[in-house]
């Protein structure tokens, strides 16, 4: 009887396990198709973008990574591909996640160096954020996490503020960039303090807020 009783337990747990679903570990790479005349641009664009690193470059296509993956984007061109043209249904933008205020404020810079500037930031109170178009016209964000751990970000998404005003406050990008690059220190490392870089990440409360702007939703 005792063995019978082990038995059904086991049974139990392991049905349990098998109604769970598995989820993926990670969004591992993405692939963007180009056209042949914006095939040099494109990959321009993302190792400027990314500080990526060509790790294989054939004749139609191009892999890059930034990290430990061996490519987190894939560009590729196909003689008949054609130019997005006006709205249409698909993927809205893709989003990288930067580590520190300083990081994210230097490639702002060095892309408003080379005449690459977003269509628009805003501080969303999870993320403070700027998006881009890539010369395809995807759209692409920049991001930085605005709380210490998935935990808060969570709260605040399930929470009064952000249900209130789930688009966000913009930010000015000049201003916002030179403040924190002030304080940068000479090795490139963030030099604000723990209190600056709460102040800077904490979202100015404007109100209800439930309309993404024209410019924004625009192809």
């Amino acid at each position: 009887m005792a063995s019978n009783t082990i038995d059904a337990k086991t049974s139990s747990n392991v049905n349990v396990q098998m109604s769970r679903r598995p989820s993926p570990i990670a969004l591992a790479h993405i692939v963007l198709r180009t056209t042949p005349e914006n095939y040099k641009k494109m990959v321009w664009f993302y190792q400027e973008l990314l500080n990526g690193e060509i790790v294989l470059e054939e004749e139609a296509f191009v892999f890059l990574r930034y990290d430990y993956e061996h490519h987190r984007v894939g560009i590729l061109k196909t003689p008949d591909t054609k130019p997005k043209e006006g709205d249409h249904a698909g993927l809205e933008h893709i989003s990288f996640t930067f580590a520190t205020l300083t990081d994210m404020a230097r490639i702002y810079q060095h892309l408003k160096d080379l005449g690459i500037e977003p269509y628009w930031a805003v501080n969303h109170g999870m993320t403070s954020s700027m998006y881009y178009r890539d010369p395809e016209k995807n759209k692409v964000e920049l991001q930085i996490e605005n709380f210490d751990t998935p935990e808060e970000a969570d709260a605040f998404v399930r929470g009064p503020l952000f249900q209130s005003n789930p688009i966000g406050t913009d930010i000015d990008p000049p201003s916002w960039a030179d403040r924190i690059l002030s304080k940068m220190k000479p090795t490139g490392e963030e030099g604000l303090s723990e209190s600056e870089m709460r102040e800077i990440k904490l979202r100015r409360e404007i109100g209800p807020r439930n309309t993404m702007p024209d410019y924004v939703l625009a192809p």
